[in-house]
């Protein structure tokens, strides 16, 4: 029994996904962008200082070990300086065009996150209902 709980254990860890530095995290978002809004040369280069320094920040905030509600308003604070550079960087259409990017995001994010509670909430729901089914096992203390 012992040996299926650490083999179990083991799977699980090895399936999580190794953690990505600042720098490649910047890379990936910077390289979306350039081919999703048609960046130039310059566009690319400004856009990676940006994101390798904001998602350092956040690294940087990470590692504080902060609450939740405290990590979410310092990734907001980010996010709305990165924005505020990127209007400057960009042109109008492709500012408007980023937006409806995040939107669309956004809105993905949203309903992964809506599956996941209802998965979460089917699993409790079916250990509840199996355990009470073998607290009822036919036997009454009369």
């Amino acid at each position: 029994m012992l040996f299926l709980l650490t083999l179990i254990s083991l799977s699980a860890i090895a399936q999580k996904k190794p953690e990505k530095t600042p720098e490649e995290k910047a890379r990936k978002k910077t390289t979306e962008m350039v081919t999703a809004l048609k960046l130039n040369k310059d566009q690319e280069s400004r856009l990676l200082d940006i994101h390798v320094k904001a998602y350092q920040s956040i690294e940087k905030y990470e590692a504080k070990k902060p609450g939740k509600a405290l990590k979410k308003k310092q990734k907001d604070i980010v996010h709305k300086m990165r924005d505020a550079e990127y209007k400057k960087i960009l042109t109008p259409e492709q500012y408007n065009k980023y937006l409806q990017m995040e939107k669309e995001e956004d809105r993905i994010k949203a309903l992964e996150k809506a599956e996941k509670k209802k998965k979460k909430d089917a699993e409790k729901k079916s250990g509840k209902s199996k355990k009470k089914s073998s607290d009822d096992d036919g036997l009454s203390e009369e």
